[in-house]
C-alpha cells in the first residue's frame, strides 16, 4: 500500500506541475549545454551559437520566476532483442531489489526492460539557483522521479531500508527523490548538503543529459547518488576543485558508511574538458555486498569538441574493494548533422575479477574473470524545441554466458534495438 501511495503522489505532483509549465525551448542535443546559465565559452553545445538554436535567452526551465525554477521531462520507449526473450522478474541484482528484479536486458542496459513499452522517467525539478558574486546566497533543489528507471537513484536509508529493501515501488515502476539538497554560495565557494548526484562516469540519470537511450556499461560500477556535503571552489575560469564527505548511494543507512570524496574539473579552452572524481572509505554493502567493506572508486571523463559538429566523450571508471574490483571504458562519438539530426556511436568494455553471474547479483558457480563488450549506434531527432526521439541498435557480447544479463545461461551475446521519446517541459 505504501509503495502504491508514493507512486500515485508522484504522478499527481507531476500532473499538477504540468498545468503551469509551458513547453521549454532547448533544441541542443549535447547535454553539457545549460541555457539557464549565462552564455560562456565552455558550454560544448554553445548556447551562444545560433547554429544550434539554443541562445541564452531560451530558458529551458519552465516559467520565469527569477532565481526560482520549475522544470521537468518525461521519457517513454520500448526495447526488443534478437533472442525473443520476454520480460520477467527472476534472479537478483546488486541494486538490492531481491528476487523480483527483472532479468534480461534490465541488467545489461539498466534503464530498459527486456521487451515491451515502458515509461522510463517522469521527472520534476523545483528549486532556487544561487549566485554568490554579490555575497552569500542560499538556495536548493528537490528533484522527484517516477518510472522504470527510478530504482537507479534510490538510496539506502531513504527510499530503501532494511525493512523495505525493494524501495518505493514494485514490479516495473519505482519512485525516488533523485536529488534533495540545500545550497549556499559565497564568492568562489559553493557548498551542497543533502542527497546529490554523484560526479562519476559519463552516464547521467536524467535522460535529457544522455545521447543514447541505454546506458554505458561503466554505469554498473558507478555510484549514482550520494548523501552528505561537499564544497566546490572555483580557482579560476578554467579550474574548479571539490571535496567533502559523501556516502555513495546511501543516506545514513548505517554507521559503517563513511567516505571522503574529491576531484576537479579543468576546462583549458572552449573545446576541451576533463573531470576527475574519487571516493574512498567504508560502505554498508549496497555496492559491494559486504558490510564495512573497504571501497575506492574513481572516474576520469574527458570531452573533446573535435569540430563544430563532432564531439568525443571518453570515460574510464574503476572500483576497487576488499572482495572484488572492476574497471570499464566508454567511448562515444557524436556528430551533429543539423538542428534536427545528430548521430552517435558507442564502444564500451567492462572487466571484473568476479564471475559472470556474480557481477549481476546472482550465484556464480563459474571461474572468476568476466569481460563484457558493447557496440551501439544511435540517433537523436529533434523535430521541435521540446521533443527528442532516440532510436538505438546495440550489440553486447561477453567472454562467458551469464543468465541475469541475457536471460539464458547458454548465450553470450545479444542484439537489442529500440527507441524512446523525451518530452521536455
Amino acid at each position: 500500500m505504501k509503495k502504491t501511495i508514493f507512486g500515485c503522489l508522484g504522478v499527481a505532483a507531476v500532473a499538477f506541475a504540468l498545468q503551469f509549465t509551458p513547453a521549454s525551448v532547448h533544441a541542443a542535443l549535447f547535454s553539457a549545454c545549460d541555457p539557464c546559465n549565462p552564455c560562456n565559452e565552455v558550454d560544448f553545445c554553445n548556447p551562444c551559437d545560433d547554429a544550434f538554436d539554443c541562445g541564452p535567452c531560451d530558458v529551458a526551465c519552465g516559467p520565469s520566476l527569477g532565481k526560482w525554477f520549475l522544470n521537468g521531462h518525461m521519457e517513454a520507449g520500448f526495447m526488443a532483442n534478437s533472442h525473443g526473450h520476454k520480460s520477467s522478474y527472476q534472479g537478483a541484482s546488486q541494486f538490492g531489489r531481491g528476487a523480483d528484479f527483472m532479468s534480461g536486458n534490465s541488467d545489461a542496459l539498466m534503464n530498459t526492460r527486456l521487451t515491451g513499452a515502458q515509461i522510463n522517467q517522469v521527472y520534476l525539478s523545483l528549486g532556487k539557483r544561487v549566485d554568490g558574486r554579490r555575497g552569500l546566497d542560499i538556495g536548493g533543489t528537490v528533484d522527484f522521479t517516477w518510472g522504470s528507471d527510478a530504482y537507479i537513484v534510490q538510496a539506502g536509508g531513504l527510499e530503501r531500508t532494511a525493512k523495505d529493501p525493494t524501495g518505493w515501488g514494485s514490479g516495473d515502476y519505482y519512485a525516488a527523490f533523485a536529488q534533495a539538497y540545500a545550497e549556499a554560495e559565497y564568492g568562489r565557494w559553493n557548498v551542497k548538503a543533502g542527497k546529490v548526484y554523484a560526479p562519476f562516469g559519463s552516464s547521467h540519470y536524467k535522460s535529457t543529459e544522455n545521447f543514447f537511450y541505454s546506458w554505458a556499461s561503466t554505469a554498473l560500477i558507478s555510484p549514482h547518488v550520494g548523501g552528505g556535503a561537499y564544497a566546490t571552489y572555483k580557482v579560476n575560469n578554467k579550474l574548479s576543485v571539490m571535496g567533502g564527505w559523501i556516502m555513495p548511494d546511501e543516506i545514513g543507512h548505517c554507521e559503517d558508511n563513511n567516505f571522503v570524496m574529491g576531484g576537479f574539473e579543468w576546462t583549458p579552452n572552449s573545446r576541451q574538458s576533463l573531470r576527475y572524481a574519487f571516493a574512498a572509505g567504508n560502505e554498508c554493502g549496497f555496492l559491494t555486498g559486504e558490510r564495512g567493506d573497504r571501497l575506492f572508486v574513481h572516474s576520469l571523463v574527458t570531452t573533446s569538441q573535435i569540430s563544430k559538429r563532432l564531439k568525443y566523450v571518453f570515460d574510464w571508471t574503476l572500483i576497487d574493494a576488499e572482495h572484488f574490483n572492476a574497471w570499464g571504458l566508454n567511448n562515444e562519438l557524436i556528430y551533429q548533422a543539423n538542428k534536427k539530426w545528430a548521430f552517435g556511436t558507442r564502444f564500451g568494455i567492462l572487466s571484473t575479477n568476479l564471475g559472470a553471474a556474480q557481477m549481476f547479483g546472482g550465484e556464480d558457480g563459474m571461474e572468476s574473470g568476466f569481460e563484457w563488450y558493447t557496440v551501439a549506434i544511435g540517433a537523436n531527432w529533434t523535430p521541435n524545441k521540446w521533443l527528442t526521439v532516440k532510436p538505438e541498435l546495440r550489440y553486447d557480447w561477453t567472454n562467458k554466458p551469464v543468465t541475469p544479463m541475457f536471460a539464458s545461461g547458454t548465450q553470450d551475446h545479444q542484439i537489442t534495438g529500440g527507441m524512446s521519446a523525451v518530452v521536455k517541459f
